[in-house]
C-alpha cells in the first residue's frame, strides 16, 4: 500500500539536500546534485509493502528518504536471508543501471518509508555524462564488495555470538536511538530476521539474546534490542572476553 501525502511534500530542492548525504552524490556540485534530484520521483511504501521484486524488471534505482527498507532473497526451500537493512541516505536497487535484466533481491518496507525512484535508463545516461558521478559509483561498488567479502569471512570463521554481537553493534551504529535503558536499535526484527542477518538459527539467537538479557548486556523484546552495557558487546565481538 502507498500513501501519497508523504510523498508531495518532497520537492527538488529536499530532494538534492538529502543526495548531499548519500554517498556516491554527496561529492558532486550542488548544481548536478540539483539536476539529479528533478529525476527522482517520490513514492511512499507503508510498512509491509514492496518496493521491488526479485525476477521484476530493473527499471529504476532507488534512495531512501525515510523509514526502513530490507532487501531479502528467498533460498530454495523458501527462506528469506535479509541481505541488507537499509537506512535514509542509502541508494540500493541499482542494478538494473549497470545491465542487470531483473532485480536480483525483493525489498520491503519495514517501516513506514519513502522511496526516491530514478528510471535506470536516466541513471545510465548520468553515468556516461558524467565522470565524476561514474568514478564515486565505483568506488561505493568497492565498498560494498569489500562489506560482503568480509561479511562472507564472518560466516565462515566467526563463533555465532561473536557474528551476533557484530550483527548488532553494527545495526545500533546505524539506527540506534538513546533512550534511559541504553541504545535501543532503531528497526523492529524479528528474532528469525535476525537470525538470518547473521546466518544462525533463530533457536541460537534465541538462546544467545536471552542468556545476554539475564547478564543484563542487552534488554531483548519480541521485536526490539536494546543495547544496555554496549562494551560488552564490543569485548565479545573482538573476542576480548
Amino acid at each position: 500500500m502507498e500513501s501519497r501525502g508523504a510523498a508531495r511534500a518532497w520537492d527538488v530542492e529536499k530532494s538534492a539536500a538529502l543526495l548531499a548525504r548519500v554517498r556516491p552524490f554527496h561529492r558532486l556540485s550542488d548544481a548536478a546534485r540539483r539536476d539529479i534530484a528533478a529525476k527522482l520521483r517520490p513514492r511512499s511504501v507503508t510498512r509491509d509493502g514492496m518496493v521491488f521484486a526479485a525476477g521484476r524488471p530493473a527499471d529504476a534505482i532507488s534512495v531512501l528518504a525515510e523509514g526502513r527498507v530490507k532487501v531479502i532473497r528467498e533460498t530454495e526451500d523458501g527462506r528469506e536471508v535479509i541481505l541488507r537493512v537499509i537506512s535514509p541516505g542509502e541508494i540500493f536497487g541499482a542494478s538494473g543501471a549497470w545491465g542487470e535484466v531483473a532485480y536480483p533481491a525483493s525489498a520491503i518496507a519495514i517501516e513506514d518509508s519513502l522511496v526516491l525512484r530514478m528510471p535506470a535508463a536516466a541513471f545510465s545516461a548520468l553515468l556516461r555524462s558524467q565522470p565524476e558521478l561514474s568514478m564515486a559509483v565505483i568506488q561505493e561498488l568497492g565498498a560494498r564488495l569489500r562489506e560482503a567479502e568480509d561479511r562472507i569471512l564472518e560466516l565462515q570463521t566467526e563463533r555465532v555470538e561473536r557474528r551476533i554481537a557484530r550483527v548488532l553493534l553494527r545495526l545500533a551504529n546505524k539506527t540506534g536511538v538513546k533512550t534511559a535503558e541504553g541504545i535501543e536499535i532503531g528497526v523492529p526484527l524479528s528474532r528469525q530476521e535476525l537470525a538470518d542477518l547473521v546466518g544462525a538459527t533463530i533457536g541460537t539467537v534465541s538462546r544467545t539474546l536471552s542468556g545476554w538479557d539475564q547478564k543484563g548486556y542487552v534488554v531483548a523484546g519480541r521485536q526490539r534490542v536494546v543495547l544496555t552495557k554496549p562494551h560488552r558487546l564490543v569485548a565479545i565481538a573482538d573476542e576480548l572476553g
